[in-house]
């Protein structure tokens, strides 16, 4: 099916929508399994005081679109300036309009230019840094 496929998601203040100031920023790089039945993530971010929430979003540029999948929640032990995440995304993590779908299928918008990756923090409750998720 999948064949070694990385991933990339740059985030910044200025991808949120609307755009906010910050000078928090971050990456999150994907791994798809050769099987295409799991994710495998590491989430960078840095400057972000107070971070509530990192998971993944569908939706084009400038939309708000529904959660995906959680890479973290609220009430995660984060970091106060610098915040790594990791761990593996499988079918049962989807949620939303993926739920009950397959990794596949949040791979398909991951392709097609649909997902984003979002964190929140107490200072920025509807999102500080975004940034699309594009083929590496």
């Amino acid at each position: 099916m999948y064949n070694d496929y990385f991933y990339i998601a740059e985030l910044t203040g200025s991808q949120e929508s609307p755009p906010v100031r910050t000078y928090a920023d971050g990456t999150t790089l994907f791994h798809v399994s050769r099987k295409g039945n799991e994710i495998r993530y590491r989430l960078a971010a840095n400057n972000i005081k107070n971070m509530t929430q990192a998971h993944i979003q569908v939706g084009r540029r400038n939309i708000n679109g529904p959660v995906v999948a959680f890479l973290s929640s609220e009430g995660a032990s984060l970091g106060e300036q610098e915040t790594i995440l990791e761990g593996f995304l499988t079918s049962a993590d989807l949620t939303g309009p993926l739920k009950d779908k397959s990794i596949s299928d949040l791979v398909d918008l991951m392709n097609a230019g649909k997902a984003y990756v979002n964190i929140h923090s107490k200072t920025y409750p509807n999102g500080e840094i975004r940034g699309k998720i594009t083929q590496h």
